[in-house]
């Protein structure tokens, strides 16, 4: 009777995991069929890729011009009363990648005012290429606060041909009034302190007087000369 009672509870739980089995296998199909029939069309766009070529494709690095030219001015707010504003250009050679000056060349620079009235200045460059102008700012109060601009030519030569520095390179400065740091001004109320002089002193040898004690007098001798005591001799200190 017990064994018939054991074959039917193990035939319950046979079948109850056979039935778990069968129902998570189900639900794998049902899940896969689900994922399975979405389109692509729905995601949007594929992602877009990037790929990098390392080759000759891109434009190459600009190679430098053979003969190049400059103009500057080292301090660009000079003072109204600056007499003189130095501007600076240089003319280079490019050789293998290295600037090399070209002298003996002329170089013009013109100094465009705010009046409209233009200064023409000429030097001669260096070895190193460096041609130096000095800018005279004589009677130039019109043009207080106003942007100069200075253009510089190089004149071509046996060495070089010509090189013009202009536009947005044109050397510039502009005139201003200079406000200087006021000089220290003395007290008219300070007065001199100074050592006072010392009060003259007395130097001398000290007197040793003895302490009073009880001596019997005695009568003083007839015609007796009495001894004088030594005074201290009075000795000035002089002030320093």
């Amino acid at each position: 009777m017990w064994w018939k009672r054991l074959s039917t509870h193990n035939s319950f739980s046979t079948y109850l995991k056979c039935g778990a089995i069968f129902l998570l296998f189900l639900l794998s199909v049902l899940i896969v069929a689900c994922g399975g029939s979405g389109t692509d069309s729905s995601l949007g766009q594929p992602k877009a890729t990037m790929t990098v070529n390392l080759g000759q494709d891109g434009s190459p690095t600009p190679t430098l011009t053979a003969y190049s030219c400059s103009a500057w001015v080292s301090n660009t707010t000079p003072s109204l009363n600056t007499p003189v504003v130095g501007v600076y250009a240089k003319y280079v050679h490019n050789v293998d990648g290295n600037p090399q000056g070209v002298g003996q060349v002329q170089a013009t620079a013109v100094v465009n005012w705010y009046d409209g009235n233009a200064s023409t200045i000429t030097a001669t460059t260096t070895s190193d290429g460096l041609a130096v102008f000095a800018v005279s700012t004589a009677n130039r109060a019109a043009d207080l606060n106003k942007i100069v601009r200075v253009t510089v030519t190089f004149a071509a030569s046996s060495n070089a041909p010509s090189c013009t520095v202009d536009g947005d390179h044109a050397a510039y400065f502009s005139l201003v009034v200079a406000t200087g740091t006021p000089s220290p001004v003395a007290d008219p109320t300070a007065h001199a302190i100074g050592t006072p002089c010392l009060t003259p002193g007395l130097t001398g040898q000290a007197l040793s007087i003895p302490p009073t004690s009880a001596l019997t007098p005695s009568l003083p001798t007839k015609h007796q000369t009495p001894t004088p005591t030594p005074m201290p001799t009075p000795t000035r200190t002089p002030c320093g």
